[in-house]
């Protein structure tokens, strides 16, 4: 049966099902009421902390345990605090654990310790965690889901994006309790907790799981405040952060554009993220309050540190301002993954799974397309505010019918908040009206090797779609689109520029 929370129902279960560790109460206390010292491959040398109210002594794992990369010392101690020093070999093999056993007045207190392999890559976690704000991070995450079957835990603020009941089983959903608005703040905050709550459990069971977080790229802290602060080290957490459009490469040019204030900026991020104890192995606070999850000046420096990437449409539109970013743009780690290259590589079934869970009748559009011989051509409308503003829409699908009508059919997709192109059926004929609130992305991705010719307003849509598909854009020129559209269309010979 399908295991599906939602975000309504949160608050009832804060003592259900996923309980809290630190729920338990114990007279002896380890690490500040850690129950584990998780640390990485390399030789390490930490500590682990005891207030006991008497004596105490460690019992180690029986010979033969595995017991021989670790050593502690003292192995005992008395009543009040105390602190054991522990140091680690290298481990250049699998991840290593021992369950270690204080025992203090004749009562007993496991605690794990375990060490990371070496070397394990993005595609290596056992358990997924997805983050998804916005709409294009939630259809990205949505994709990476259908292509393993691990246990995963999947929010997204829209709900609107996918149906929380077509997931597949081995997926927890969290969304809004109202399926017509987005996440309220209270609802991100239980999220968090819950989210948090699940990976020390994951962790209590299973000490040397690898941790995959998808997460929007704004708010990337997610991937220290979740894991690393609460003590799971940092080489068991592969960490992708996904562009939410055009956003990220705004961003990135707002902190890194003026080469006056680039590097300044680029060392300031640095400072910030390096003060963080990425190796520490204990629990420590926050790096901010669990509502304040934005932290877009973080980005372009995480992906440059140990498993973290940034996932974009196209890296090729980050900008330099200068020598020393072109140099910090060659140490970001940055994939530039189409969406609908992610979608061709979904086997059928897992395909047919993502259109039921985004609601998109794939097989309905494509009949559409294939009705007539013509080729297909869509036009993207835009949102209006005034008269004029819908005039000239209407004037710009004029002109599209008359130079192409002939020779393709004509698909206009109106804006969702555009409610003045619902007679465009009438008042163009042989136009075909598509759904304004469709998920267009899916649309345009799934059936992109259908559609000959797309244009109409500047759009996000155009970061995904093969420029030799793109025949005409309602604007001036190149320079005139918001960014990155301004670089991606600089050199396009093909695109026909319309104005009024």
């Amino acid at each position: 049966m399908k295991r599906l929370f939602r975000l309504f129902l949160a608050f009832a279960l804060l003592t259900g099902a996923w309980a809290c560790s630190d729920d338990k109460t114990s007279e002896v206390r380890i690490n500040d009421g850690a129950e584990f010292l998780s640390l990485d491959y390399l030789a390490r040398s930490g500590k682990i902390t005891v207030t006991a109210p008497g004596p105490w002594e460690i019992t180690l794992p029986e010979e033969g345990g595995g017991d021989d990369w670790f050593t502690l010392s003292p192995l005992s101690g008395p009543e009040g605090y105390s602190e054991i020093e522990v140091t680690l070999e290298a481990n250049g093999g699998a991840a290593r654990c021992a369950l270690l056993t204080f025992v203090c007045g004749g009562k007993t207190y496991p605690f794990q310790l375990s060490q990371s392999a070496r070397d394990t890559g993005f595609d290596a976690p056992d358990y997924y965690f997805y983050a998804a704000f916005g709409t294009m991070p939630a259809l990205y995450s949505g994709l990476h889901l259908l292509s393993h079957d691990k246990p995963s835990y999947f929010f997204y603020e829209r709900p609107q994006t996918f149906d929380p009941e077509l997931f597949p089983d081995y997926a927890k959903v969290f969304t809004a309790a109202n399926p017509n608005a987005g996440a309220t703040t209270e609802e991100i905050y239980e999220m968090g907790r819950q989210m948090k709550r699940r990976i020390l459990e994951i962790n209590a069971e299973d000490p040397t799981a690898v941790f995959g977080l998808y997460v929007t790229d704004l708010a990337c802290r997610a991937g220290y405040d979740w894991f690393v602060g609460q003590g799971i080290d940092s080489a068991r957490v592969k960490v992708t952060m996904l562009s939410d459009g055009t956003g990220t490469y705004n961003n990135f040019h707002t902190f890194f554009g003026d080469p006056a204030t680039a590097e300044q900026n680029w060392n300031n991020y640095a400072a910030q993220v390096e003060a963080l104890d990425w190796n520490h192995g204990g629990r420590y606070p926050e790096t901010r309050a669990p509502e304040d999850l934005v932290s877009d000046e973080w980005i372009a420096y995480l992906s440059t540190r140990p498993n973290y990437r940034l996932m974009l449409q196209n890296a090729s539109l980050m900008e330099s301002s200068g020598p020393f970013m072109t140099q910090k743009l060659a140490e970001m780690k940055m994939e530039s993954v189409q969406p609908y290259e992610l979608l061709t590589a979904l086997p059928e079934d897992a395909k047919q799974e993502f259109y039921r869970m985004a609601n998109f009748s794939y097989d309905h559009f494509k009949d559409l397309f294939d009705a007539s011989p013509k080729g297909n051509l869509i036009v993207l409308g835009t949102s209006h505010t005034t008269d004029e503003s819908r005039q000239q829409q209407a004037a710009y699908v004029q002109r599209i019918m008359d130079q192409y009508g002939s020779e393709y059919d004509v698909f206009f997709k109106p804006h969702p908040a555009d409610n003045s192109s619902s007679d465009y059926e009438e008042r163009f004929p042989g136009l075909t009206l598509l759904p304004g609130q469709m998920p267009f992305e899916i649309f345009v991705w799934s059936l992109l090797d259908e559609i000959d010719l797309i244009g109409g307003y500047p759009s996000t849509t155009f970061i995904s779609v093969p420029l030799d598909k793109v025949g005409f854009l309602f604007a001036a020129d190149a320079a005139s689109l918001p960014r990155p559209l301004n670089l991606l269309f600089q050199d396009a010979p093909n695109v026909e520029w319309m104005q009024p």
